[in-house]
């Protein structure tokens, strides 16, 4: 893993899920290739049934809840990711008068 990139997945036990995410994890920052330090944390949310998912870095933290069982996470988070840091770019830009540029899957 990347020193660069910290993710934390916690309260799953089945260690190739934990694998999923964090693969599915770094190949969204590979694909919208971020400059620093990021940390992501999965984790379950205070309201039952649902997981927070938090990307700290580059002057971001956002938090957002999913409600998909575990093994659904990795499929889920990369588009989750993508969102978040779109909204990012678009609010560093707003002041510019160009044209934001969106992250996109591949």
């Amino acid at each position: 893993m990347s020193n660069r990139i910290t993710i934390v997945v916690e309260a799953i036990d089945d260690e190739a899920i934990v694998a999923d995410i964090e693969a599915a994890i770094l190949a969204a920052f590979h694909q919208a290739v971020v400059p620093g330090a990021w940390q992501v944390v999965v984790k379950p949310s205070a309201v039952g049934g649902r997981w927070d998912f938090v990307v700290q870095g580059a002057d971001v933290r956002h938090t957002l809840s999913i409600a998909v069982p575990p093994a659904l996470l990795a499929t889920l988070i990369p588009r989750r990711f993508r969102e978040s840091l779109n909204r990012f770019i678009v609010n560093q830009v707003d002041d510019q008068p160009s044209r934001p540029r969106l992250v996109r899957a591949v």
